[in-house]
């Protein structure tokens, strides 16, 4: 027979198995198309998730950077988490006046201070009304690296950060638990913890930057990082000095330019280690794509055990058709047919068997796909490489698992298979 003909005859059997022993091929099938709709599914996942951080990294600039006296992004790697907790505790924090002298280099377009007190347990408070918030302190051009969006009233001016006026720009989520439908715009409000409280003033409402993590929380509060450092128990460990260079310059040229002052200003000798760090858009995507790795690892285990159980079931029907097809065998060997062509008409029909399984999860995994991108802030979209490897992870587990019972078939004595009852 022909290369094409053992192909589309292969097909042809393998459908009229599954017409014949609908339950049985279709097992065989469904295990294949579960794990087929895991890795399109969890691809489409990933796929959005890094979409949506790279949104955000590039929102702020790709040569934007941050100095800060430890890498915290050594806390996601498990490997460096204990030289990060070392170094958090026993290095000497950044200054925030350091941004001043910062922004004098040769190159930089703006340097400032900002602090996450979103883990410090502070609530905003009107009367009897308190809710927890997501506190900031930032810049007055806080906004050119954020790409969020004041919806109502303004941002805070660099006249206010300079003189630490008590002002706040707060989410509509926070908006209305504090004050309903009434217009939040010049009314005063506490912000409040177990150590400290000060009043703030809020001058706009301002809305994140469309993205996945935008989702994940409300109850913003920005407020000026001047005044936080005022009228807020600031933990200086916690300030972090965002580096801007100016359009023109290269990225590397200006992290040497700040490097040589940090450590002019730390006084380190020529031979002493850095005792702060810096840290690059690029080495952020660096460490997320890791965390990501590790979501790719469990979604190629989850759609193995969907693979597995599709493969065992190609044995188990492969075995039955070879048995009850012996005298079939048998009458195609005594006309000629060779063994490898018995060989390959049992792998095409396995491989059609898993292959079909493969399509149908494919056609799952991509309305799974869509839905997700149509009813959540999550981008989710089917990457290429992951139709080519639910294809070819379909197509090799009907070989892989096919192979046996083909080789049985093939290795069938003609004489013996036409008088098998």
């Amino acid at each position: 027979m022909s290369f094409w003909t053992t192909i589309t005859e292969g097909i042809s059997v393998a459908l009229d198995a599954l017409r014949a022993n609908k339950v049985r091929s279709g097992l065989t099938i469904l295990g294949v198309a579960i794990g087929v709709f895991v890795v399109m599914t969890m691809a489409a996942i990933v796929t959005g998730i890094d979409t949506s951080f790279e949104e955000i990294m590039s929102s702020r600039g790709v040569t934007t950077f941050f100095v800060s006296h430890f890498d915290w992004t050594e806390f996601m790697d498990p490997s460096t988490a204990d030289d990060a907790e070392n170094h958090f505790m026993r290095r000497d924090p950044v200054d925030p006046r350091w941004a001043d002298d910062l922004a004098a280099l040769p190159g930089i377009y703006r340097v400032s201070a900002m602090v996450d007190l979103g883990d410090a347990g502070y609530e905003a408070r009107v009367g009897e009304t308190q809710v927890g918030i997501s506190l900031y302190g930032v810049s007055a051009d806080y906004l050119s690296i954020d790409n969020g969006d004041v919806i109502q009233g303004r941002w805070f001016t660099e006249a206010e950060y300079e003189r630490r006026r008590q002002v706040a720009v707060i989410d509509s989520a926070t908006a209305y638990s504090l004050y309903g439908a009434l217009d939040p715009l010049g009314r005063e409000f506490r912000i409040q913890s177990s150590r400290a409280g000060a009043p703030f003033t809020v001058v706009g409402v301002y809305r994140r930057p469309a993205n996945l993590f935008a989702g994940f929380g409300t109850h913003w509060v920005m407020v000026p990082f001047s005044s936080a450092d005022k009228a807020l128990p600031v933990w200086d460990r916690m300030v972090t000095l965002v580096v801007r260079p100016e359009p023109e310059t290269e990225l590397q040229a200006a992290l040497d330019v700040t490097r040589a002052r940090l450590r002019q200003i730390r006084g380190l000798g020529p031979r002493d280690e850095d005792d702060f760090a810096m840290i690059t858009q690029e080495e952020m995507l660096s460490v997320w794509n890791q965390l990501t790795g590790v979501l790719f690892s469990v979604m190629v285990g989850l759609s193995s055990i969907g693979l597995m159980v599709g493969g065992v079931g190609v044995i188990g029907i492969m075995m039955i058709s070879v048995t009850e097809r012996t005298r079939e065998i048998g009458l195609r060997k005594s006309l000629g047919a060779r063994q490898r062509d018995v060989l390959w008409q049992f792998l095409v029909e396995a491989a059609t068997l898993t292959l079909l399984g493969g399509a149908i999860g494919m056609a799952f995994g991509g309305s799974a796909a869509w839905a997700v991108s149509e009813w959540t802030p999550l981008p989710a979209s089917v990457p290429w490489w992951s139709i080519v490897a639910a294809l070819g992870a379909s197509a090799l587990t009907g070989v892989g698992f096919g192979l046996y019972p083909a080789s049985r078939a093939a290795r069938l004595d003609p004489i013996a298979a036409l008088r098998y009852e």
